[in-house]
């Protein structure tokens, strides 16, 4: 069973999507996991296999749509990671306030860039008793530097610089395009071949066009999971990395030899960044599954 529903973060009315097992009532004391979606997504264009897996499982699961995407209110197409996790956090609030849900039973699973950002959120917020991050990205200004040279790198930080002037002149930040294969013009570069690939993924919404704006690289030069990933203890917290991440390389790597105990490491066998999406959703989510369920 689906449904939309809409909460209230920072003054903003957000939209998400509330899935459930078909039994689930007021008084069922069901646990409750947040579905924290990558960059760029929507509740509608995130997978609905995770979902699906967390219903069968009997669990509530609330998939977001963030500020700016999808149903939700907001600048348009801008992804500042704070924002983000702020709307995260109000989203456990919201799930909390279900009459089918257990609030002291709440789990988060976050994907790509929704992988650091739950991990922001455990690591200050105890509500959270258990979370899952999958193919995260787990430093904004490394990853937007992977497959830029030097002279690209500099040029693009130029631009954030004259932006943050604009910014503070006009009160808003020049459009910019948020992935692609080739050329700096972006926030973040692919490789052709991934690109390509995604033209036809369901789970990825190049909204208005793929744009986004230069305050979104500017958001990304502050987002480092790294550094506060051995806050996230004593909440367990499994990661699950694909063995070939063409995208964020070692970067579950760095975060789980960082994070403390509880923790564990799933590594998807000959897995690629995208093999989550459909392609082997069941078998990225058996452990996490197993771990909330633990």
């Amino acid at each position: 069973m689906k449904e939309r529903i809409n909460y209230y973060s920072d003054g903003l009315k957000l939209s998400g999507i509330l899935s459930k097992p078909d039994n689930a009532k007021k008084g069922s004391n069901l646990p409750g996991v947040v579905l924290v979606p990558g960059f760029m997504s929507t509740a509608d264009a995130f997978f609905p296999g995770f979902a699906d897996e967390f219903t069968a499982a009997g669990f509530v699961s609330l998939t977001m749509d963030f500020r700016g995407f999808g149903e939700s209110e907001g600048v348009r197409g801008e992804v500042i990671p704070y924002l983000q996790i702020y709307d995260a956090s109000n989203a456990i609030s919201c799930l909390q306030s279900r009459p089918e849900v257990n609030p002291d039973k709440i789990a988060l699973l976050g994907v790509s860039l929704g992988g650091g950002e739950v991990a922001y959120i455990a690591a200050r917020d105890r509500r959270v008793k258990a979370v899952a991050s999958m193919v995260l990205v787990g430093d904004g200004e490394r990853r937007m530097r992977r497959f830029r040279t030097e002279q690209e790198w500099a040029t693009l930080m130029q631009k954030v610089q004259e932006d943050r002037i604009n910014r503070v002149l006009t009160g808003k930040s020049k459009d910019f395009h948020g992935f692609l294969d080739k050329g700096t013009d972006s926030v973040l570069i692919m490789p052709p071949e991934l690109t390509s690939s995604l033209k036809d993924a369901e789970q990825v919404e190049k909204e208005k066009g793929n744009k986004t704006t230069l305050a979104t690289v500017d958001g990304w030069l502050d987002y480092k999971p790294e550094e506060i990933i051995d806050k996230v203890a004593p909440t367990p917290i499994l990661f699950v990395q694909a063995e070939k991440d063409e995208l964020e390389a070692d970067d579950a790597d760095r975060l789980y030899n960082r994070a403390k105990e509880p923790k564990k490491l799933f590594t998807l066998k000959g897995g690629v960044h995208f093999d989550v999406y459909g392609k082997r959703t069941d078998e990225a989510m058996k452990p996490v599954l197993e771990w909330f369920k633990q």
